[in-house]
């Protein structure tokens, strides 16, 4: 018979199967940069972490964080990132604070949860105490999320009131505007910067172009409102737009729209506007000649709106120069009206230094690099063995971090993204020819980048996003450049 007195007991300790943890990551979200919002900003990603790190259940993979409104997905380039992840299987569980953290748009949120469960990512709303995986979570947030963006309605209208009651008033919601000195409610002309004012409206109706009035004022050494030497576009548009330059006011000149900020007309702008708030700089009369001149000569109307990219050339956004910090612009150059060069050229911000690469030799750089790339294929290299190396590279750095894996993981998907493709990409590398059509071009190459040091750089459209590579091969070519020949060099990379 055992004695169960004398027998001993040994204590056995639970034993944590990594692979069994769910991968968990955070999300914090804050309206605005403002400082105001900054210790709520650290307070969410400080009590988002201590929560996940204190459940053993959990591998913490880290904090997504924005500074955006809710009330879109739009620009909120982290929570983008994230619910890619969770949609590629990177991630099995989101905590947000709230579901006013998580997404103000009622459709938005409920539509991605609705995605985020087929894929079987659960998401805990740690304010409302509920989870994704509650059978009735669909009624709770249709609920809740009604009440927040009721709620966020309501502070947008109490908010609008109180604008509107104040300036009707004759208060004043603009402290800074180039051309006056603002000082609470009063309003006081600053006679040189109204000089300027007065000169860029009268060589606007003058049927002066925006560049020829920026020139003017270089030629006259007028700094702009920010002490640049040149002025921009954007900024003489700004002038000649701004109704307060002829003493008006107007009211609701952006409003929401299903969780979008919509930017009106001004010149719809009349049933909000506030007439003689203050003393003018140039005339009503000559303020509504100007934005006559304006319609006349834009096409934005609906009858003649033209989707974005059927209003670019197929050259937007493809080459780049770092020492401008630009891409540059496609352009059919006229040397003495007798012939065309279709070229590529952009300046820096102070309209100097310009970059610039004729159509025909990207071609050739292009063509000779692709056509090396083929015949290297064609002799044994491997896609699959770089990216393989990386890949493994990848994991071993998730194993050993311990804090926040966001990166690593979302260049492990890229990675992975790039293995799934390769077979086809193979198959155009090997078939490749010569060519001089760029929507081709830009099936095997994502951009081209000018470097500082004048060498170019092919990245590949084998990896979508910017992604630090080992060069796959470098060599050179000798170019016709102006009125004597240069050798440029160049390398391909993912």
């Amino acid at each position: 018979m055992i004695n169960y007195e004398q027998a001993k007991v040994k204590t056995i300790k639970a034993i944590t199967n990594p692979s069994l943890l769910k991968r968990v990551v955070g999300y914090a979200r804050v309206s605005t940069a403002d400082e105001h919002q900054d210790s709520s900003y650290r307070l969410q990603i400080e009590e988002l972490e201590k929560s996940i790190r204190a459940n053993p259940k959990y591998e913490f993979i880290g904090i997504f964080k924005d500074r955006k409104s809710g009330r879109s997905i739009k620009h909120r380039e982290e929570f983008t990132t994230m619910i890619e992840l969770a949609s590629m299987g990177e991630i099995d569980v989101i905590v947000t604070k709230s579901i006013t953290r998580f997404a103000r748009n009622l459709l938005e949120s409920i539509n991605i949860i609705r995605s985020l469960k087929l894929n079987n990512v659960e998401v805990i709303f740690q304010k409302e105490n509920i989870s994704t995986l509650d059978p009735s979570i669909e009624m709770v947030l249709t609920i809740l999320a009604m009440h927040a963006e009721e709620e966020s309605n309501n502070i947008s209208q109490n908010t609008l009131w109180s604008v509107k009651r104040k300036i009707r008033k004759g208060g004043n919601l603009t402290s800074r505007l180039y051309g006056y000195r603002i000082k609470g409610e009063s309003w006081t002309i600053v006679p040189d910067e109204a000089e300027v004012i007065r000169t860029i409206f009268k060589m606007y109706i003058n049927k002066n172009t925006h560049k020829q009035i920026i020139g003017k004022l270089h030629e006259d050494g007028i700094p702009s409102p920010s002490g640049k030497d040149y002025w921009s576009l954007g900024g003489i548009e700004e002038i000649l737009i701004n109704e307060k330059y002829a003493g008006h006011m107007n009211l609701g000149k952006t409003f929401i729209h299903n969780g979008t900020r919509i930017r009106s007309s001004r010149i719809e702008m009349e049933g909000n506007r506030i007439m003689n708030h203050h003393d003018p700089i140039v005339s009503p009369e000559t303020f509504d000649t100007a934005m006559a001149l304006r319609k006349s000569r834009s096409c934005t109307s609906k009858d003649s709106y033209v989707p974005f990219l059927d209003s670019v050339t197929p050259y937007y956004q493809f080459v780049y120069s770092e020492k401008n910090k630009s891409y540059l612009r496609y352009i059919v150059e006229r040397p003495k009206k007798k012939y065309e060069i279709p070229t590529l050229y952009c300046y820096d911000k102070m309209k100097l230094n310009r970059e610039s690469i004729t159509v025909k030799n990207l071609f050739i750089i292009m063509n000779k690099a692709l056509s090396e790339l083929s015949v290297s294929v064609f002799n044994g290299y491997s896609f699959n063995e770089t990216i393989n190396d990386s890949l493994q590279t990848c994991e071993l750095a998730l194993e050993l971090e311990k804090n926040d894996k966001t990166k690593l993981l979302k260049e492990r998907a890229i990675l992975a993204e790039a293995k799934r493709i390769i077979p086809n990409f193979v198959r155009k590398i090997k078939s490749f020819k010569p060519m001089d059509d760029i929507d081709f071009f830009k099936t095997l190459v994502r951009n081209v980048i000018i470097q500082d040091d004048g060498r170019i750089r092919i990245n590949i459209n084998l990896i979508k996003e910017n992604y630090n590579q080992d060069v796959i091969l470098e060599s050179s070519v000798e170019l016709r450049v102006g009125n004597g020949n240069k050798v440029i060099e160049y390398f391909l990379s993912f």
